[in-house]
């Protein structure tokens, strides 16, 4: 089943009297890349954290950001030293300088430096399982997020291959047509030059010749191997993003050497919007799984 590399999910914990949440979103990417954002206490978790996502996704970029939600009050530790400080300074400019004037409290309030928050260190082992629930969460609705739109790509994608079948269906058809085409022609021209004496074995000859030069027949059968196995690969399970865009080069090279032989305005045309399908379809690939 095709997934898609574009998801969101977030998940909720709680360890002590704090209450985090734990968001995680994705883009596409051609390997696997996360990047993480979260309060210094986590640091000791972040490798992981990694491994969970690298255990439940073959692709992908990662954005993990963890943040507050709600939090015990912290402790206000007070610096009753460098207050001290304050007030002698205070004192010795007003013996210095002979100034008068009293440093009262709100004064020593607007000193950044006497106050500080009591930081708390980092969790514990035990308040890993938290975590890894939070996270688990969140990557549950990444998950879900990633098969509904694997789904909308794959509808997409099978209907592309079926306009590209036609397509081909269309050059096919033609071809005959260009052949006859060209008999005509030579026809026409070599009457003019032998004054209407041609022979029709030469004619042939040269209609074989231009046949053999043409016969794009290889490349109509590699193409339509390709196409099945697109169609196979959709409803694959597992990582098949990798393989659907090798698949996208072969079905664009296998359509160039179609229009490189050639040689019809009507089925140059096609082999243009052949082309423009297959573009569509590697753009649309670039973000499966």
């Amino acid at each position: 089943m095709v997934k898609s590399m574009t998801g969101w999910g977030k998940g909720d914990f709680a360890i002590g009297g704090d209450t985090f949440t734990i968001e995680v979103k994705t883009l596409n990417h051609r390997f696997i890349d996360i990047s993480a954002r979260f309060p210094e206490r986590f640091s000791p978790m972040e490798t992981r954290l990694r491994d969970e996502i690298k255990k439940a996704f073959a692709r992908g970029s990662f954005s993990v950001h963890i943040y507050s939600v709600s939090s015990e009050t912290a402790a206000l530790k007070l610096n009753v030293p460098m207050a001290r400080l304050y007030m002698e300074a205070a004192q010795e400019l007003k013996d210095a300088l002979g100034v008068a004037g009293e440093v009262d409290i709100a004064t020593l309030l607007r000193q950044k430096d006497i106050f500080a928050y009591e930081r708390k260190g980092p969790f514990a082992e035990e308040d890993w399982s938290s975590v890894r629930a939070g996270l688990a969460a969140a990557m549950a609705q990444v998950e879900a997020w990633r098969v509904k739109e694997g789904e909308a790509l794959s509808a997409d994608l099978f209907s592309r291959i079926d306009t590209l079948e036609g397509l081909l269906f269309t050059v096919e058809t033609r071809i005959p047509k260009m052949l006859e085409g060209y008999r005509e022609r030579l026809r026409v021209e070599m009457e003019k030059v032998l004054a209407g004496k041609v022979e029709d074995s030469r004619i042939l000859l040269e209609a074989a010749i231009f046949a053999e030069k043409t016969d794009t027949a290889e490349e109509a059968t590699r193409l339509k191997s390709h196409l099945e196995m697109f169609r196979k690969l959709l409803v694959e399970k597992g990582p098949v993003g990798k393989k659907l865009d090798f698949l996208c080069q072969e079905l664009g090279r296998e359509i160039n050497t179609i229009g490189s032989k050639a040689n019809d305005t009507s089925i140059t045309q096609t082999v243009i919007e052949m082309k423009g399908e297959v573009e569509k379809i590697r753009e649309q690939v670039q973000n499966i799984e």
